[in-house]
């Protein structure tokens, strides 16, 4: 039976049918100070959520009548924020996968000691306290513009004129920040390996700052949310070039020198080119001890790339990490958000072929 709320706040609800977990968990949360109530069910539990908002929920997967899967299902249509946990003891790729797509933080494999419980309770709710990424609203599709022309150019040029004239900005002044701009591309060209046309580099260029302008304006020019400024910036583009950081110093009419703080202080962040697809094989104890080391040479070997590199195509970056949160499946690595539990050679280089995005791979020469 759930217990019945007080009136402090509920940090952790946990629904299992087994009593010795859901007293065990009881236990060891409340002596780390965390108000925890227990369901037996999975049908109590979600009346107990939904009576009492937890921050997070631990689940178990099998249960009679309403089993976790549902739970999971039903937990983000009674709070989104709510971060769920998943524990059972039948850990299997498929149920570790479809439990993480139905919006699952972490999954933990029964039999687990306080340890491992506290700690992935306390990742939890420290993602839960991380700013969240919004989804860019879709563009409206427009008519094709007609073709430009010289005399478009013109027109344009004698606009900006009159602009940098009204803020009183001289023609020298203007002309100095355009070829500070020019450089920058060039510069930015140069990072990543890559010699384009000058019109090319000036037209990447501006995409950023066009890209930067937008998540700016989304978000109404609030320096409070510059860490989110910075979430969805990145999210585009998968690193933050020194470019970027220099145009929301402008706009935000901040200093560079915290804007480059913050990048160096949230572990989310790169200041280095990133690729598409983010690569973490796991070197924590239960991986290690299931030779996560030959999985990381494999992987490394596949990619032609070494930890903390990104093959030159930008397709990949390969991270190690000390848990993905999937001891169970040891050893395991995570392409994106999709975790592969000790992939062999084969399905690996299926599994990157899915997500290359040039027709060149190192692997397919």
């Amino acid at each position: 039976m759930p217990q019945a709320h007080t009136q402090h706040a509920v940090d952790v609800v946990v629904i299992d049918d087994e009593e010795s977990i859901r007293e065990g968990c009881r236990q060891a949360l409340e002596g780390e100070g965390y108000h925890t109530l227990v369901a037996d069910d999975g049908r109590r539990g979600l009346k107990l959520v939904q009576e009492s908002r937890p921050k997070l929920v631990l689940v178990d997967l099998r249960m009679p009548e309403v089993g976790g899967a549902e739970v999971l299902e039903r937990l983000s249509e009674i709070d989104p924020d709510i971060v769920a946990i998943v524990i059972t003891g039948f850990g299997t790729v498929d149920s570790a996968v479809s439990s993480m797509k139905l919006g699952a933080f972490d999954f933990i494999a029964k039999p687990f000691d306080t340890d491992q419980l506290l700690d992935a309770v306390s990742r939890g709710l420290e993602r839960r306290d991380e700013p969240v990424l919004r989804a860019r609203p879709e563009l409206k599709l427009v008519p094709p513009p007609r073709p430009r022309t010289e005399a478009d150019v013109l027109l344009k040029g004698l606009e900006v004129l009159r602009e940098s004239y009204a803020l009183g900005i001289r023609d020298q002044s203007l002309s100095s920040k355009l070829a500070a701009l020019k450089a920058e591309a060039r510069h930015h060209d140069g990072r990543l390996g890559e010699i384009h046309q000058e019109e090319r580099a000036i037209a990447d260029l501006l995409a950023d700052l066009e890209l930067v302008d937008d998540v700016i304006s989304e978000h109404e020019f609030k320096k409070n949310a510059t860490i989110q400024i910075l979430l969805d910036v990145q999210a585009s583009k998968h690193w933050l070039p020194h470019h970027i950081l220099v145009w929301i110093s402008k706009r935000m009419n901040m200093s560079l020198g915290r804007l480059y703080s913050i990048a160096s202080f949230y572990e989310a962040f790169s200041l280095t080119p990133q690729g598409a697809h983010t690569v973490q094989v796991c070197t924590g104890t239960a991986c290690h001890v299931r030779k996560s080391a030959g999985l990381l040479s494999m992987v490394s070997s596949v990619l032609g790339i070494g930890p903390g590199e990104t093959d030159r195509n930008m397709n990949f970056t390969l991270k190690t990490v000390n848990c993905l949160g999937c001891c169970a499946l040891a050893p395991v690595m995570r392409v994106d958000e999709q975790y592969y539990s000790n992939p062999s050679l084969k399905e690996m280089r299926t599994i990157f072929g899915h997500h290359t995005e040039s027709e060149e791979t190192p692997w397919q020469s």
